[in-house]
C-alpha cells in the first residue's frame, strides 16, 4: 500500500517538474525575444535622433541664408551639387580616379 502512495506522489512531482521546466524555458524565450526587440527599438530611435539632428543643421544653414540674404550662392551650389549644372562656356572636369 506505501509503494502505491510514493509511486502517485513521484508521478505528480514528476510532472510538476516538467511543467516548471517547460514554463521556465518560456519565460527565457520571451525575455530573449523582449530583449531583441527593444534593441531594434533603440537602433531606431538613434537613427531617427541622427537624422533630426541633420535636419537641425539643414534648417540652421537655410536660416542662415535667409537672414543673410546671399540666396543667389545657394542657389549656385545646390545646381551645381544635385543638378549637375554648370556655367555657360564652363568646363567641369571630374576625378574618376578618386572613387
Amino acid at each position: 500500500m506505501m509503494a502505491a502512495i510514493k509511486m502517485k506522489k513521484r508521478k505528480h512531482s514528476i510532472i510538476l517538474a516538467v511543467l516548471f521546466c517547460a514554463l521556465v524555458c518560456y519565460f527565457v524565450a520571451t525575455l530573449i525575444s523582449l530583449q531583441a526587440k527593444v534593441k531594434a527599438q533603440e537602433n531606431s530611435v538613434a537613427e531617427l535622433k541622427t537624422q533630426y539632428q541633420q535636419q537641425l543643421d539643414d534648417n540652421a544653414e537655410l536660416q542662415m541664408i535667409l537672414d543673410g540674404g546671399d540666396q543667389e550662392e545657394y542657389l549656385e551650389r545646390i545646381a551645381r551639387e544635385q543638378y549637375g549644372y554648370a556655367k555657360p562656356e564652363e568646363r567641369v572636369y571630374y576625378d574618376s580616379t578618386a572613387s
